[in-house]
């Protein structure tokens, strides 16, 4: 785990966060006093009253190369495993349900503390290990079957941690455990575990061939745990827990034996074990009697175990990322920054290798409303220039869309389906409303060194009124400043304004400042890739403004991933192609100075649609006067 995945997951670990989480927990619980608390002890659990979640369980939001096979497992994109607050929030809400499910279906305490059968501590244990497999299956099973938008939280998260318990089995292996510490009956025993969990929680996983010692019993017990799985009543399900122990007693010692092994290999494949524990672990004495439910289908099978394809696991990802969204832009009280980092964009982007192992920090800024009284004043110096460009827009965004009008007692044309309305409105007509340009803009302001001065100062005034003119006529967009850390492997995109934010986000464009460098084609990959995700708009367009040809100076061991001249123009050309081809406009905006470097011929090398800005108080009418000729052709 990098610090950048440390201090995001600190950042995450607010009481906003935590209050998200648990007021979710009240809601599907549906007990108002439930308590929920974050802890960064590798562990889930729930007593009955309070949960207890570690975002960071397994490491698993931070593994971005888990989270791509989990993807790809359940064909899903690269959403989650391309933005690591998206993979953490979703580590926090996964064993929160299922945490909640255990709530709502489990009995508290658990049987297995008051069982004759564990006259021994390590008996104890197996007793437990047991009903939380069981119990494990059985609340992922009733999740699926009793609500309608929790199996895809349940399958990421499941398939997550069976993939990282594969790594585990491929270092301890499948068929046997072997420590010179216990003994060979003992040995068998954990072996029998390791194959029953992955057989009834990851049947997705292909084991290999159980050591011959342990076959017996596991044909004895295999339809034992599957009917344990879909058993409704949470007292009838402890009985299978019984069952299976007596049948498999020959293997578990009488004599007190080491819990060490059995304890770290079911905490590798469990979501948490101290839900069923030995002992109940609630403070206060408490009692619940777990609710019935009809299970049909398991969470990777049917109920007679035959795998089945979970569908619309897409739709109910994007439903989720857009709930984060919302959430992120809600908060309000956010310390400082969000920062949301971005490894290895190659894997990404179809950009050069050059950039490969470059992190990108997403930042969105903390809005400042200290700042309300300062943009007024810049919005009042420009208010002639604003609410010229706001008629001027208005009047290119008037265009026309036709619209058909149904169920009508006289039109144009008959609906031969509502040919059998009794009161006759089978008939249709077309109809002419406005409609804007469905256009979308992202502008990329240099936030590089040389900027500084004037340069910063008109780009920061200019994005003010554009904001304005844009937001008055609904035009979607976005402004971004974009920069390359000298001498790190990093690159910082500062999300001032998004395509979907809060209307105090304007307040972000103060920020704009000089420092640091830059490397424009790697960002112009990214920016295409937030288009594409962010702005619902058809047509796409960036505007990037600039002072001339990047480069980025790399030290340490990502030394040759460096970035100059010539190098540096080629590879932002070649991304300009690309991404033109595609079908984003990309536009670039010279700001060049007397007796400077000729940075529109520098920007030429690389941009096919260059115009050339020589006096930075002309900037913001040039800019407007792009947007024109964009809203002309589309209209």
């Amino acid at each position: 785990m990098t610090n950048a995945h440390k201090e995001l997951l600190k950042e995450f670990q607010r009481d906003y966060n935590r209050h998200i989480e648990e007021e979710f927990a009240s809601i599907l619980t549906e007990r108002s006093n439930l308590r929920l608390f974050f802890i960064n002890e590798d562990q889930c659990f729930t007593d009955g009253k309070n949960i207890i979640i570690d975002p960071a369980f397994c490491g698993l939001y931070a593994d971005r190369k888990t989270q791509k096979n989990i993807e790809n497992f359940l064909k899903i994109d690269n959403t989650i495993s391309s933005n690591p607050i998206i993979a953490l929030k979703m580590c926090a809400r996964a064993p929160n349900i299922h945490e909640c499910l255990h709530i709502i279906y489990s009995d508290f305490p658990p049987a297995c503390v008051s069982d004759e059968r564990g006259t021994t501590n390590f008996r104890k244990k197996i007793l437990a290990s047991i009903s939380n497999i069981i119990e494990d299956a059985f609340i992922e099973a009733a999740g699926c079957c009793e609500f309608d938008n929790l199996e895809h939280f349940l399958l990421w998260f499941r398939v997550g941690i069976g993939f990282r318990g594969q790594e585990i089995s491929k270092n301890t292996g499948n068929n046997e455990i072997v420590d010179e510490e216990i003994d060979i009956k003992t040995s068998l025993l954990l072996s029998y575990m390791n194959y029953m969990t992955h057989f009834i929680l990851y049947p997705f996983i292909e084991q290999s061939k159980p050591a011959n010692e342990i076959i017996e019993y596991i044909d004895k017990t295999r339809q034992l745990f599957l009917d344990g799985a879909v058993c409704g009543d949470s007292t009838e399900r402890y009985t299978y827990t019984q069952k299976i122990f007596d049948i498999i007693e020959p293997l578990i010692p009488k004599e007190e034996t080491d819990n060490k092994l059995l304890d770290e290999l079911m905490n590798k494949l469990l979501v948490g074990t101290k839900t069923h524990g030995t002992e109940n672990s609630t403070i206060a004495d408490y009692s619940n009697k777990g609710k019935k439910a009809e299970i049909t289908r398991r969470l990777f099978t049917d109920k007679e175990g035959n795998p089945i394809e979970s569908k619309d696991i897409q739709g109910k990802i994007d439903q989720e990322i857009t709930r984060i969204y919302k959430e992120e832009q809600n908060d309000g009280g956010i310390p400082g920054l969000i920062k949301n980092t971005i490894y290895n964009p190659c894997l990404d982007y179809d950009c050069s290798k050059l950039h490969n192992d470059i992190e990108i920090e997403i930042i969105k800024p903390k809005i400042n409303l200290n700042l309300k009284r300062a943009y007024q004043n810049i919005v009042s110096k420009y208010r002639l220039t604003i609410n010229s460009y706001i008629n001027r827009f208005n009047h290119l965004l008037k265009g026309t869309a036709a619209e058909i009008e149904d169920r009508k007692l006289f039109g144009t044309g008959i609906v031969s389906k509502k040919l059998t309305d009794v009161k006759k409105r089978y008939w249709f007509r077309t109809v002419h409303g406005e409609a804007p340009p469905n256009v979308g803009f992202l502008f990329l302001i240099d936030g590089s060194g040389s900027m500084y001065g004037e340069r910063v100062k008109g780009a920061m005034e200019t994005s003010i009124v554009l904001h304005e003119v844009l937001r008055a006529n609904n035009v979607l967009h976005a402004i971004v400043e974009h920069r390359a850390i000298y001498g790190k492997a990093c690159l910082e995109h500062n999300l001032l304004v998004s395509f979907s934010g809060r209307k105090d986000e304007r307040f972000n464009l103060f920020g704009i400042k000089a420092n640091g460098e830059n490397r424009d084609g790697l960002t112009l990959y990214w920016a295409e890739k937030y288009l594409q995700k962010e702005c619902t708009a058809e047509k796409k367009m960036i505007i990037m403004i600039s002072d001339g040809v990047p480069s980025h100076s790399v030290h340490g061991n990502h030394g040759n991933k460096s970035y100059y001249p010539p190098v540096s123009i080629k590879d932002t050309a070649l991304a300009v192609k690309k991404i033109t081809r595609r079908g984003t406009e990309i536009v670039a905006i010279a700001l060049t100075t007397p007796g400077g470097d000729d940075c529109y011929e520098q920007l030429k090398l690389m941009y096919n649609d260059v115009v050339a800005c020589t006096d930075i108080s002309k900037l913001t009418g040039q800019l407007l006067g792009v947007i024109s000729k964009c809203l002309k052709r589309y209209s």
